[in-house]
Formats: C-alpha cells, structure tokens, sequence
C-alpha cells in the first residue's frame, strides 16, 4: 500500500507543479502527503472517506483555516477521492505504521519529473524513528504506575505531555493505561509535522477515552521566542519543511506529571548533503566543489529557499543557546535529544515522572556533564536501561546505543542502570546496577559521566583500578597534546601530488601497534584513493624498510607554523577515530614530528623515557579495555586519555623474573619495542641501550601479548585477571591465542 501512495503522491506533483521550484515542490510533496493520510485517519475514527474536508474541519482533526488552505492547492479534492477508492476494502490501518514506512523513502526531483526514492532522508531530517507501540506502552505504562505511587492518594487527574509526539505511540499508550485504570488525564503532544500531529489527534480520538482536555500543537518547543504569527503561518512553513523557522516557536511552559516520548535524535544544523540530495545524483553529492556548483547555478527563486533553511537553523541556534531553560545541554553542537530531556525536567511537577528514549551519550559525554552531574547529585535521575541496537530496535546501525532513561522529584535513591539490552520486552527486569556519584567521581574525575560496563564485574575491576593506580592527566601532567592539519580548514596549503616545499601528510590509517606502516596508498587507482572514507593498502610485511606513501602533501612553511610549539624530535601517535567496538581501539605508534591530519592526536612530553613509557601503556589491552569503558563517540581525545589510571613511574624499575629472566619491568618492555621497531629507521634509534631481545621465531603479534603481560603486572593484576582482559578482545586474540600466550 505505501508504494501506491507515494506514486499517487508523485503523480499528483508532477501534474500541478509549474516548475521546477523547490519550495513549491516541498509544499506540493507536503499537501498531497497531507490529504492522502487524512483520508486514512478519518476512515479510521469514522469508517468514512467521502466529505474529508467537512469531516476533518468537524472531528477537529486539523483547525478550519489551515484545512481551507490544505485543499486551496490544485488536485487535493482528487487525489482525496483516488486515496479513498485504494482504501474502500480495507477495515482499520495503523495509520502511524503506515506514515513511517511513507518516510523511509523521499522524494527526488529530476529534469523530468519528481519519483521517490529508497532512503530515509527525510526521516533524519526530522530526526524521528518509530517508536513501536509495545515499546512505547512498557515505557509509558512503568513512568505513570511510578508517578501514582509517588501520590499519597490517588489524583483526581494526570496531566500526561510527549514534546515530540511523531504518530502519537506514547500519548495513545498513556491512554490506554489510564482507562484500564479508571483515571482522567489532561493530554499534551506536539511536533514540527503537520503530519504526525493530524495522525496523533486523530488516534487518540480513536480511543474514546475520556479525557478532560486534549491538546495536540504543531510548532518546535525549543525555540521559545515570543511569537505573534497565527496558527496558519506556522502551518504554511511546516509544510515548506522549516521545522526551526521562528513561525514555530511555541511557549507551552507549565508542569506536568508525566513527561514521556521518544524524542528527535539530530543535531540542530543546516544538512547541506541532505537537502541537496532531493536534486543531485548520488555520484555527484558527495563533492563539496560539485554541491557548491549545483547551487550557483539554480534559480534566484531555488537560492532564496535555500538560504531561507540555512537562515532558520542560525537563528533558532542563538535563541536556544541564549534561552536558560537549556543551562546544561547548549554546549558544543546542540543535539535535540539533550534539549527535549532538559527542557521535560524543567516542566516536571512536584511528584512527577520522565521516561525518555535518548541516545546513550548524553549519559557519557562529556559535553553533557554538567548536566549529568546536576541529575546525580540531585539523585533525580533514578534508572536508565541501556540498550545496544543488535536486533534492530529501530532502524539504523546496529552498533548504535540508546537508553531508556527515568527521571522524577524527591527521589532518594542511587542510580540503577540495566546494560547490554537487545530486546524490549520486559526490559526492565533486566538486573540492575547500582552507580553513585562518588563512584562516577571516581572513574572520571573530570566529567563525572557514566562508562561503558556490561556487569557488575565491570564497575568493581574499574573502582579497585581507579583506587590504586592515579590518572594519567596527574602521572605525565606535561604532556603537550595535539592535532595539527585539518584536510578541510587547511585545505587551500594541500595538494595532492607531491612538489618541491611539501611535506606528505601522515593518516591514521596508517598506525596499528607498535608502527607507523600498517597501511599506503602507493599504487592505488586515483577514482579509489580521493574518494569518501578510502581504504588504504595494508602493507603485507611491515619489517622492511618502506614508509606509507601519503595521498596530501602540505607546504613545508604552513607546518613549521602548526607545529612550532612542539620542539622535540618524536611524538606518540594514536589514531583518534576509532569506537569501543573494534578489534583494538588504542593503536599507538611512536613517530618523528611530522604532518599528521586530524584522524591522529599526538603528544610529546620532554623526557623521552616517559614517552616510551606511555607507548607501552597506550597499547596494552589493560589500558585499552579501561579506554573501551570510557568511549562514548569516535573520538578517542585527550579528555579520555587523562582520565584513564595508569601505574606509578616507580612500578617500571620493579624487578621480575619473566620468560625466564630477570631484570626490571622497564628493561623488559623497552627490549621488546626494540625489536619490534629494529627496522624503521626513523625510530630505531631510540633504544640504543638497550638489550637485544631473543625473539625465538615469536611473532610479532606474541611479542605484543608479552608487552601485554608485563603492563598487567605493572597495574598489579594477576595473570588471571590479564587472562579474563584478553578474552574481551576476541577479534584480535583468538581463543587458542589467549590459552597459549596468557
């Protein structure tokens, strides 16, 4: 059925539409959308499809004013009557099931005509993603029983709001609950989508619920701006898809008891690549000088729509980073589900309840940890269900993490968390883990933010770690961190074929343990080598004496600038795009000073015994799997690095007996990365000194489970202990490894 719409829908543009003018395009692809879904709401609450307009204008599914202007378009009184003839055998739709797989394809307008494509781009743009109804109604129904248990009484009533209502799933769970019940509810949704909001007011007068007042508002809650426009105006730029423009911005400021809802997960900026692709071909998007091109060349009118967005998005961006209802969440890129999750804590009454679906960092982040601090500390932040996508919850990547969070007043006890969840149902049954904020102090004296543990195990090994060992930012408190080329802000100093006064820009996809050859671009097809996220050579044998060639080169005078405040000779490299799902996630390498791209950060520190020591540390599985418990992003930064414990300088010069011989925890690391550099002559000579290491026929990767063994010892744990570390890390060691080698 939603094939048939959409190529209704098309078949409607393509009919009325005068040119190719992306306003009027977006209106038209709004109002047929529109009156299509409309048809199937009234069919739903009435079991009619014929006088849609009159119907709409009397169930108050939509407001007189903005439904006269629905069907003020050319061809809406048709494709009403085509929509109603496709639905005349069917019995009640799940019109919210129906829209979202309307949304996972969007539009795209050629020379020709206007089709639909495959995708889900208009999705993302409004940052929602269906919410299923099970899930909805578990979330729901535990936020209201925890709300009436707070009450010394039963209410009389429970004002019930979702700031971001999409279809309705949550305020129509909320319903259901209250009438199995036998409580009255006051209802709130609201939403940008004129769409989502008609579907939501038609459900819940589907259910026939009494409730004392209803209310569903189209208009953005987090631009709180006074605003004089009429209802209409709002709903003319909703339908232009100008979600931030100043027409929405709505005051709605008042307490409730409930807040629940599954708010948008984007970051409030223009997408250029995202509003480009309803017009450009996929092979043609991805370049920036092609984009630019694209646009320089469309209608004054076509220019002036764009502009109008990226115009929306700047000044809504100043309103909410000015406005103190977001004191906590304004910081850095402002993401919706932070706002949406401040701004219900703000209308929150004396005894009421917050259950929210966010994305996991804004309990790991550190951009967010004042806010997480403040939800600590105040305990009104009292369970969270952590949620990893593996079977597909919703749709996108499965690696991707989220969390069932709950919020109320005058609660008194600690933070209980539920990890490591795939699955809904019964969710929060799930056993629980008890977090203070002393422990969070502990484990991230900096940020106080939540880390990454799958069990009860995980929170204990990391409280004893954190207890006996101090952080790195306290044991090499002079390292000089950095990150010195950008490709893209430096890009006017950066060619791509090597000339006289260029220095070869170093990637991070060249480092892996202990080397800086892992990967080239040498002998790579140009179309393969420039393209988005390229895929470097692995280097077969990275023994022999050959350096990774680059695929950028910068002038030699422009990094002299970058980098003169860094005066030594080496640095340590680590590549810093990297997750806590990969085979390893700190690959370090010691390198020369040389131009590396913003896919590396790098530290130099003036003594160079320090640096090897930190080498070593940083490419442990011991310092890698506390890393893994500490990553939220991509981003392995230096706020991470410092947080992280590692063992005195003292422990190095302890003498131990291993493989037989003995000598100090130091002299048996160094001989080990001595070996392991004795063919990279940019490096090699930095352990001079020192002894030669019997390698035996060992490979190179035993070597490094050795290194691993002997930084355990350094951290004080046993071989057991190191043993339990190195089975986490299962896409690196194999199990035989582990056996043999641990």
């Amino acid at each position: 059925m939603v094939n048939k719409f959409r190529k209704i829908v098309a078949s409607y543009i393509n009919q009325n539409k005068m040119t190719n003018n992306w306003e009027e395009i977006r209106i038209l692809f709004s109002v047929y959308s529109y009156v299509s879904f409309l048809v199937v709401a009234i069919k739903n609450i009435v079991g009619k499809t014929d006088h849609i307009k009159q119907y709409a204008i009397s169930l108050g599914l939509e407001s007189k004013e903005n439904i006269e202007h629905i069907f003020s378009y050319s061809g809406t009184e048709k494709i009403a009557d085509e929509i109603a003839k496709l639905l005349m055998n069917e019995n009640q739709i799940d019109i919210n099931y129906l829209y979202q797989l309307y949304l996972s394809a969007d539009y795209f307008v050629s020379e020709e005509s206007v089709d639909f494509l495959v995708g889900k781009n208009n999705r993302d743009i409004l940052g929602s993603y269906y919410t299923e109804e099970d899930f909805a109604y578990k979330i729901t129904k535990k936020a209201i029983e925890e709300y009436l248990a707070n009450c010394s009484s039963i209410p009389e009533f429970i004002s019930i709001a979702d700031f971001s209502c999409g279809g309705g799933a949550f305020l129509v769970s909320a319903q259901k609950i209250c009438k199995k019940k036998k409580i009255k509810i006051k209802l709130l949704g609201v939403d940008v989508d004129p769409i989502a909001t008609m579907i939501t007011r038609s459900r819940v007068m589907a259910e026939q619920n009494e409730c004392l007042e209803m209310k569903v508002l189209l208009g953005n809650p987090l631009i709180q701006e006074s605003c004089t426009n009429k209802v209409l105006d709002a709903f003319i730029m909703a339908l232009k898809g100008r979600y931030y423009n100043q027409n929405l911005a709505l005051n709605i400021y008042k307490l409730y008891d409930v807040v629940i809802g599954n708010p948008p997960w984007e970051k409030i900026r223009f997408e250029e690549k995202k509003f480009l692709s309803h017009y450009m071909s996929a092979n043609q998007i991805n370049s920036k000088k092609n984009r630019l091109n694209s646009i320089k060349i469309e209608s004054e009118e076509n220019k002036i729509f764009y502009s109008s967005l990226v115009e929306d998005y700047e000044k809504a961006k100043i309103i909410i980073k000015n406005n103190d209802t977001f004191l906590d969440t304004r910081r850095g890129e402002l993401n919706t589900y932070a706002l949406f999750t401040e701004y219900a804590l703000k209308c929150l009454s004396q005894n009421g309840i917050v259950g929210l679906i966010v994305k996991s960092s804004l309990l790991k982040m550190p951009v967010y940890s004042d806010f997480m601090k403040h939800s600590m500390v105040s305990k009104i932040l009292y369970e969270a269900y952590m949620f990893v996508n593996r079977k597909k919850i919703f749709n996108i990547d499965s690696r991707e993490e989220f969390s069932v969070i709950y919020y109320k007043n005058k609660n008194k006890d600690d933070l209980r968390i539920a990890v490591d969840i795939d699955d809904f149902k019964n969710f929060y049954m799930n056993e629980k883990i008890v977090v203070t904020y002393e422990m969070l102090k502990l484990l991230n004296p900096e940020t106080a933010m939540l880390p990454n543990i799958k069990k009860n195990d995980d929170l204990k090994f990391l409280c004893n770690i954190y207890t006996n060992n101090p952080i790195f930012g306290i044991q090499y408190k002079d390292c000089h961190f950095g990150r010195l080329v950008h490709l893209t802000n430096h890009s006017q100093y950066i060619v791509r074929e090597n000339q006289r006064g260029y220095l070869p820009i170093y990637e991070g996809k060249f480092i892996e343990l202990y080397t800086g050859n892992y990967a080239t671009f040498k002998n790579m097809d140009v179309n393969k080598k420039y393209k988005d996220k390229a895929i470097a050579f692995q280097i077969k044998d990275i023994s022999i004496d050959e350096y990774p060639e680059s695929r950028f080169y910068i002038r030699s005078d422009i990094w002299d600038n970058l980098s003169k405040n860094f005066q030594d000779k080496y640095i340590i490299a680590w590549r810093s795009l990297t997750a806590a799902t990969n085979r390893r996630t700190m690959l370090a390498t010691v390198l020369p000073l040389i131009p590396t791209c913003q896919s590396i950060q790098l530290l130099q520190l003036g003594n160079m015994d320090d640096m090897l020591q930190i080498l070593a540390l940083f490419n442990s599985i011991v310092f890698d799997y506390i890393v893994r418990m500490k990553m939220a992003g991509l981003d392995l930064t230096q706020t991470i690095i410092k947080q992280i414990p590692v063992p005195q300088k003292e422990k190095f010069e302890s003498i131990i007996i291993f493989q037989d011989k003995e000598d100090t925890i130091r002299n048996h690391i160094y001989i080990r990365m001595k070996y392991l550099y004795y063919n990279d002559k940019r490096v090699s000579k930095l352990f001079d000194g020192y002894g030669i290491y019997e390698s035996t026929g060992k490979s190179r990767k035993q070597i490094i489970a050795e290194l691993d063994l002997l930084v355990g010892s350094l951290y004080g744990l046993s071989k057991k202990e190191i043993k339990e570390i190195a089975k986490t890390f299962d896409k690196y060691y194999s199990n035989e490894e582990v056996e043999q080698w641990f």
